[in-house]
């Protein structure tokens, strides 16, 4: 009998045991990547989806904050659905809405978006303000989703529907008078076709070439299966010691490193203390690495509340080990040495930091960043002193941050060092003081892989300043995940909010 070459090649392949496992492995891998490929595929789409959704949901609740309400229901009784086009297109009051809307939707690539007023007479919807030249006032509404009659008060989200034009997401979101009505409804939509090919092409061509190289490896390594077979068994020994000893250490290592954390979290006070004091706070802690060198202190002695976020060099358990330390010397200016002046407690501090690490002299200058505040709690009266970190206060009577200035040194050793600085500012209730350290705007992210920076931090404060504090944490969490997507986190991050 005459044997072809791929023939040859195949009885080869059968002709032990160990070369037919290969061959059983190699055939699995090639339906297990296909899978996990088209799986990926399918998480992706609705990934994109849900990343469309967070984007309309953010950009119709921000931009409804930013509508008058009381001038856009000034706008719909002003006119009737037979006023002519250009009367209403000529409104000062619409143009504006308009033109608002139109930057908006240039700037995130959307369609042109709409308000809606329900029209309880005959429980029906009708077009307000438009983004595009096209004037739809007033306008019926034709078969408007359930969904904008069910969430008219909160908004929300429209299931992804199809039309001849493509795949659409829609979101949308109320508009408040100063009276906290809802008067209308803004809208925004986006199509999703673009997303879906980008998806298809993408995971496409990834199925294609992940089959092709799976083929041509099985086909090259199985020859040489039996040989490599028979040398893992030798090694699988040597192995397998190998990694109980590395499973014991990392054991070990970890149990040290929840030990750490454990002791870390002992010291960091509960944010209900400023629920004890008639406030409302939030605190956003996020370690790097399991414990942090970030970390947040709140005393209260007499009529006074102190309240500190602080930033020690490094992160990880060398950072949480000085974050002890100056946590400690914190206690011991308050507790111990009755300091009572924010300026003066960073002095004593940076005294005992320096003689507890034997700093002088040395190259290595560790410490901490910190502000830290004194809140007077009957006359509201806040002091503030800061090394290199500073606060923004959110004045309630203008709606604007104040952003102080730190004293441009460490507590801890330093070349100039001077005494630090207190600044007094009178609070009202209603205003906002926010204290953080440098890691939620030094984190990278974003489509450039970029820093977030200060600005656009402050811009998310002032976005949310009205919710609850513990909603503005959650939006903040929220917002950090989807910015830093696949990066990784740079360094601790601590924001503290506290609300008069």
């Amino acid at each position: 009998m005459i044997y072809f070459p791929m023939s040859t090649f195949f009885n080869r392949i059968i002709g032990n045991i160990a070369t037919r496992v290969m061959f059983i492995i190699y055939i699995s891998i090639i339906f297990i990547t296909s899978f996990f490929i088209i799986f990926s595929y399918y998480n992706e789409l609705e990934l994109q989806t849900l990343r469309q959704y967070d984007k309309l949901s953010t950009i119709v609740s921000s931009a409804a904050v930013h509508l008058n309400g009381d001038a856009h229901e000034e706008l719909i009784y002003r006119y009737s659905p037979d006023t002519p086009k250009d009367i209403i297109r000529k409104d000062p009051i619409y143009r504006g809405f308009s033109n608002y809307l139109e930057a908006i939707v240039k700037e995130n690539d959307l369609s042109p978006m709409y308000t809606l007023v329900y029209n309880k007479d005959d429980d029906s919807f009708v077009y307000g303000v438009r983004s595009d030249d096209f004037v739809d006032f007033k306008n019926p509404y034709k078969q408007p989703p359930k969904e904008l009659k069910l969430n008219f008060e909160i908004g929300g989200t429209i299931p992804m529907y199809e039309s001849e034009n493509g795949m659409w997401l829609s979101a949308f979101y109320p508009i408040k008078n100063t009276g906290g009505e809802v008067i209308a409804l803004i809208e925004a939509d986006i199509e999703f076709s673009e997303f879906e090919a980008l998806v298809n092409e993408r995971y496409l061509n990834e199925l294609m070439i992940a089959l092709g190289v799976i083929i041509m490896l099985a086909l090259i390594l199985i020859p040489y299966a039996r040989r490599v077979l028979l040398e893992d068994d030798k090694q699988k020994q040597i192995a397998f010691k190998q990694k109980n000893m590395i499973e014991a250490k990392n054991r070990d290592i970890m149990d040290s490193i929840r030990y750490a954390l454990r002791i870390q979290s002992s010291i960091l006070p509960s944010v209900d203390a400023f629920e004890e004091n008639g406030l409302e706070g939030f605190i956003f802690h996020n370690a790097k690495d399991v414990v942090a060198g970030d970390f947040y202190w709140i005393e209260k002695h007499d009529n006074y509340l102190f309240f500190a976020v602080a930033d020690c060099t490094g992160h990880g358990v060398p950072g949480a080990i000085i974050s002890l330390i100056c946590s400690n010397a914190l206690n011991r200016a308050v507790d111990t040495m009755k300091i009572r002046e924010t300026g003066k407690i960073l002095d004593a501090a940076r005294e005992m930091i320096i003689a507890r690490m034997g700093q002088e002299g040395n190259s290595v200058k560790d410490g901490m960043d910190i502000s830290i505040c004194r809140l007077d709690l009957k006359t509201l009266e806040l002091q503030y002193s800061g090394a290199n970190n500073p606060i923004y206060i959110y004045d309630s009577t203008t709606s604007h941050f104040k952003i102080t200035t730190p004293c441009k040194q460490p507590v801890g050793d330093y070349i100039r060092k001077t005494p630090f600085k207190c600044k007094s500012f009178q609070l009202n209730k209603g205003d906002v003081v926010y204290l953080f350290t440098d890691g939620y705007a030094d984190q990278f992210g974003g489509e450039k892989g970029k820093k977030l920076k200060y600005q656009p931090f402050r811009n998310l404060l002032q976005t949310n300043v009205q919710n609850k504090m513990k909603d503005q944490e959650g939006v903040l969490l929220s917002f950090l995940e989807e910015w830093m997507h696949d990066f990784e986190q740079v360094d601790d991050i601590c924001v503290m909010g506290v609300r008069i």
